[in-house]
C-alpha cells in the first residue's frame, strides 16, 4: 500500500476515535456554557451606596455556608443585582449578598452536576488517564488536520497534473 493509502486509512481510523471524544467534549462544553441560562434569575437587592470591601462580602458568603471555601465571586452588573459567592461544597451553593454583605438568599446548585460535567469535559473525571486522553485527543485532532491537508493537497496536485496532460494532448 502506498504512503497516501496508509495516511488515508490512519486518518479515517483516528478520525472515528477522536470524533467520539470531541463530541463528548462539545456536548459537555455546551451544557456548561449555557448553564446560567437554565437557572432562575438572581434575586434583586436594594441599591446601596458605599459597598463594603470584597473580602467582607466573601467572608460573609463563606459564613453563610458550611464552611467550605469560596471558589468564585460574581460582581453586580447593575445597582439592583446582588454579589454572588460560589462555595466549593457538594451542593454547589450560591450565596447572594447585598452591598453591605447581608445574605439575601442561598441556593443549592445542581448537587454536583456542574462539577461532574466540568470534570468529564476536562477529563479529570477519570483521573490522570483523563488528562492523557485529553492530550491524545488534542494530538489526534492536530494529526487529522495535517493528514487531511496532506491528502487534499496530493489530490489537488494529481488533478493539476491530469489537467495539464489533457491540455497538452489537446494542443497536439
Amino acid at each position: 500500500m502506498r504512503l497516501r493509502g496508509l495516511l488515508l486509512v490512519w486518518h479515517r481510523r483516528t478520525g472515528l476515535v477522536v470524533a467520539l471524544l470531541l463530541v463528548l467534549s462539545a456536548v459537555t462544553g455546551a451544557v456548561l456554557l449555557f448553564r446560567d441560562a437554565l437557572k432562575r434569575p438572581p434575586p434583586e437587592v436594594a441599591a446601596l451606596e458605599d459597598p463594603v470591601a470584597l473580602e467582607v462580602i466573601v467572608a460573609a458568603g463563606v459564613a453563610a455556608g458550611d464552611g467550605s471555601p469560596a471558589t468564585d465571586l460574581g460582581l453586580p452588573q447593575s445597582p439592583t443585582d446582588p454579589y454572588v459567592v460560589w462555595l466549593d461544597d457538594d451542593a454547589e451553593t450560591e450565596v447572594y449578598l447585598d452591598a453591605h454583605a447581608n445574605v439575601v438568599e442561598t441556593r443549592s446548585g445542581l448537587e454536583g452536576v456542574t462539577r461532574w460535567l466540568f470534570q468529564l469535559h476536562t477529563g479529570q473525571a477519570i483521573g490522570p488517564a483523563g488528562t492523557w486522553l485529553s492530550l491524545i485527543t488534542a494530538s489526534g485532532l492536530v494529526g487529522l488536520a495535517l493528514s487531511g491537508t496532506s491528502v487534499a493537497l496530493a489530490r489537488a496536485r494529481r488533478r493539476g497534473v491530469r489537467a495539464k496532460a489533457a491540455d497538452d494532448r489537446a494542443a497536439t
